[in-house]
């Protein structure tokens, strides 16, 4: 199974690579450990431009005015139209002894969202084939990992759909980057420095695009259900992304717009993301420490 371990290569020759990549399922070994790098936040991407985000809308979030631009489906929504994405990990909710409905969602997710940089902050799990580790050390990594089936195959499998399907034979192709930072379920990253960390790097691939007309990224962050530990990653990502926003705010956007994967507007799902006071304690911490240092 060819898949990117090194974030050295370029973005052009991997996508020449991956219109000719085929996908054996029946090859992949899903207890092996996966072979992964590690990254820090000055080896982010060089030679680029900022990209210009969007406003975010005013507050307090109405429901039905946002559905159908933030909402995407019954397990992930948008923090970020088009750029940001909060969800389950690839296959929640679904059958998950079935490749078919895991393929399903994934090309969902990479073919109506667009999303080309997977995020797993599932320290319960083995980083998928390839990931980058974020903060050198991935966060925190429990030694008894789920057998959860990886998707990262099923990504380029559908990136291969996408590279076949173009009528230009010479489209450039964004490869997958999956990136890899552990949390443990309901509970915080394990330290403020760490955390800070792991979000430069996430902000500085959302507002930075390579030179040459390369696409930025657009990013999915998962953990297992795609509320606690994500919602977490994502407050403090707005807080690094917007810099007149405060902590209680950020909180209040993300646990607004998880709302919104409710689709059909019935009121009788509800979700509180960050989950737990310690991650959003957590999430204030945060904006102590950056809002602190950029008065400095």
């Amino acid at each position: 199974l060819p898949i990117m371990t090194s974030a050295s290569r370029s973005s052009r020759a991997m996508g020449e690579a991956l219109r000719h990549i085929k996908v054996h399922h029946n090859n992949i070994n899903h207890q092996s450990l996966r072979s992964i790098t590690t990254m820090t936040p000055s080896t982010a991407t060089k030679n680029t431009t900022t990209r210009q985000l969007p406003p975010l809308p005013p507050l307090p979030i109405k429901s039905s005015d946002l559905r159908n631009s933030h909402g995407f489906s019954s397990t992930a929504h948008w923090v970020i139209p088009n750029i940001l994405m909060q969800g389950g990990r690839p296959g929640f909710g679904i059958g998950l002894d079935t490749d078919t409905t895991l393929l399903d969602q994934v090309r969902t997710i990479v073919k109506d969202g667009g999303c080309r940089t997977f995020v797993s902050l599932q320290a319960e799990c083995v980083p998928e084939e390839g990931s980058i580790l974020l903060d050198e050390g991935g966060g925190c990594r429990k030694s008894n990992p789920k057998d959860l089936p990886p998707y990262a195959n099923h990504v380029l499998s559908v990136m291969n759909e996408i590279g076949e399907g173009s009528a230009d034979n010479d489209v450039s192709i964004t490869p997958p980057i999956f990136l890899y930072y552990g949390i443990i379920g309901m509970q915080t990253a394990q330290s403020i420095n760490s955390l800070s960390n792991a979000i430069s790097d996430l902000a500085t691939r959302i507002k930075q695009h390579q030179s040459g007309g390369d696409k930025p990224e657009t990013i999915y962050i998962h953990c297992g259900g795609g509320v606690g530990r994500a919602g977490l990653v994502c407050a403090c990502l707005l807080g690094a992304l917007y810099e007149d926003l405060d902590a209680d705010k950020a909180l209040e956007y993300t646990n607004a717009f998880c709302q919104l994967r409710n689709r059909e507007g019935k009121e009788e799902v509800h979700y509180s993301s960050p989950e737990t006071e310690g991650q959003k304690e957590q999430v204030r911490e945060f904006f102590e420490k950056i809002r602190s240092t950029k008065k400095k």
